[in-house]
């Protein structure tokens, strides 16, 4: 059964409850999942840092990105978005360390100034975002002998799920995986999410509420059509 968003009615924008802004890397798969919500709910806002070939893969361009986009100053008087008190700004990004480990302060940066922020928060995946699609289906962790643990993870996540990770209807089971990547979680001292660990859990438990209603309906379905 393939779960697309048009089961869903999507609400008209409303400011009784808090906005949701999400900027995440990926061209891709990362978009691709979190827009199976905004097409749920209008509260949740989604925003990809779509690099060239040419450009620095970095955390700390990706939050330059959420800063223009929501802060008001004298240099950039109209902001994509208008942040009211209640909403929330997710950077999301992958811990996958590059050659130059060039990443690293990056990410101490970003995620330092982003607490300066009331309500801006980062949601680290380690190694990559692979990690929180399994747990959408998986309970436990697999391990891997190798150290390339970003391609492990993208090979065991194409090879577990048949026919690989369909945004289309995978997300549907964001509460399972909600479940499976906090029991799962660890963290370093610096509060970094050790190796096959996410945060996007954090980030999810503010979706959930949003959407709640929506997701038990279309669960009922599934569960009705399947026994």
């Amino acid at each position: 059964m393939i779960l697309t968003n048009r089961k869903f009615v999507r609400e008209p924008p409303s400011r009784v409850a808090k906005s949701i802004f999400i900027f995440c890397e990926g061209a891709k798969r990362e978009y691709q999942y979190f827009m199976y919500f905004k097409e749920m709910d209008s509260r949740i806002n989604v925003e990809v840092n779509k690099l060239n070939q040419s450009d620095n893969n970095s955390p700390l361009g990706l939050f330059e990105i959420a800063k223009s986009n929501i802060i008001r100053t004298s240099n950039n008087p109209n902001p994509k978005y208008s942040f009211q008190d209640g909403d929330e700004v997710w950077i999301v990004f992958d811990v996958d360390k590059d050659k130059e480990e060039s990443r690293k302060p990056q990410i101490v940066k970003v995620v330092k100034e982003s607490s300066s922020f009331t309500n801006w928060r980062v949601a680290q995946s380690n190694p990559c975002f692979e990690v929180w699609l399994y747990n959408h289906l998986f309970d436990d962790n697999p391990t891997f002998e190798d150290n390339e643990y970003c391609n492990s993870w993208k090979k065991k996540v194409n090879e577990a799920i048949n026919g690989g990770f369909d945004s289309r209807r995978h997300p549907i089971y964001i509460q399972k995986a909600t479940k499976n990547s906090e029991k799962n979680y660890k963290e370093d001292e610096n509060n970094s999410p050790l190796i096959g660990c996410t945060q996007v859990f954090q980030l999810s438990k503010s979706i959930l509420p949003l959407i709640e209603e929506k997701l038990k309906k279309v669960l009922t379905e599934i569960e009705n059509q399947s026994g």
